[in-house]
């Protein structure tokens, strides 16, 4: 049996460490009791705080882990929970980084749910790796951790005996992952068709949200996305919009990208398709009198432009997204 210790931090979310414990547990287990036949489990579960002592939950509610890190001499995989409170956690325990590197030397493999991320690029591990986690966390990662390559659109990552994942239940979808990779295929659908979980699901474009950094730290930029975001729907002329601002489009074009990671023409686009999602959640307007509400005329144009942006054709995004409880109760 493989062992498996999941570490919980100060203000984890309680389904990023249940959640990961529940399918390595069930792993051999539920599948044959549902189908009458000898329970074969797969891993051995430990979950861990970093003196031993009950962990504080984001929901406010103790946690008590099996032991404390010290008493982990051996494993086979580190699970780490979210860790957004990166500052606190490690003022309150200094110890998780030397331990998690010396394990992962060892030849332990480490995974991190959502911002457990923060905690896994603090051991350098990650550095000039890619790395994923929760989309809303991904400007606050790169400010922190420049010398890692953010992916969020990712769902998780593999870099062979390290691993990242998004949100939630990307956590749920690294665990049979893992399942999957420790176990093999069969012990990944098994898991997957017991707990009624989708196996495959590899982007969280889907589920994100279009976000510039709150400082951007250059006026005229500042002046031009707000100018940008006021008239979004109408057709937009870069070289005007330059001159306005006294500046050539090239500088323009420039100074955009270095403080938003996007072009003007860029940005415009997100805005349009930000509108878009939402206007398909409401579930009123056809794709057709979105596209000419936002400004486009050209309908296969922005549809390609909307999959690019969400991973998701027009319809699929619709299905998956609106009216969902009205669809729920319908049924």
């Amino acid at each position: 049996m493989k062992k498996i210790t999941i570490l919980g931090c100060y203000n984890s979310m309680a389904s990023t460490i249940f959640g990961p414990m529940d399918i390595f547990n069930q792993a051999g287990r539920l599948w044959n009791r549902v189908n009458k036949a000898p329970q074969t489990p797969f891993f051995d579960v430990t979950l861990a705080s970093a003196d031993g002592e009950s962990i504080r939950s984001i929901n406010n509610i103790l946690i008590k882990p099996h032991c404390s890190i010290e008493a982990i001499h051996e494993t086979d995989l580190i699970v780490i929970a979210s860790a957004t409170y990166i500052k606190q956690i490690l003022e309150k325990s200094p110890e998780l980084v030397p331990w998690i590197k010396k394990q992962y030397k060892k030849g332990a493999h480490v995974a991190s749910i959502c911002t457990g991320a923060f905690l896994l690029a603090e051991t350098g591990l990650l550095d000039k790796k890619s790395a994923t986690l929760h989309w809303g966390f991904a400007q606050m990662f790169n400010k922190k951790y420049p010398q890692v390559n953010l992916e969020p659109d990712k769902m998780f990552i593999d870099h062979g005996r390290l691993y990242c994942s998004a949100g939630v239940n990307a956590g749920m979808d690294l665990s049979l992952y893992l399942v999957e990779k420790f176990c093999g295929r069969q012990a990944a659908v098994q898991s997957a068709k017991t707990m009624i979980l989708d196996l495959g699901r590899t982007t969280q474009t889907p589920y994100g949200n279009f976000l510039l950094p709150g400082d951007l730290g250059d006026t005229i930029v500042k002046k031009v996305q707000k100018w940008i975001e006021q008239n979004y729907t109408k057709s937009i002329d870069y070289e005007l919009l330059a001159k306005k601002h006294k500046i050539s489009r090239r500088s323009l074009e420039r100074r955009f990208k270095m403080a938003t990671n996007v072009t003007p023409l860029g940005y415009l686009q997100q805005l349009r398709v930000e509108t878009a999602r939402h206007l398909l959640e409401e579930g009123k307007l056809s794709f057709e009198k979105i596209t000419v509400r936002v400004g486009y005329e050209d309908i296969s144009f922005f549809r390609k432009i909307f999959v690019r942006l969400t991973g998701l054709r027009p319809k699929e995004y619709r299905q998956r997204f609106s009216g969902y409880v009205a669809r729920a109760i319908s049924q």
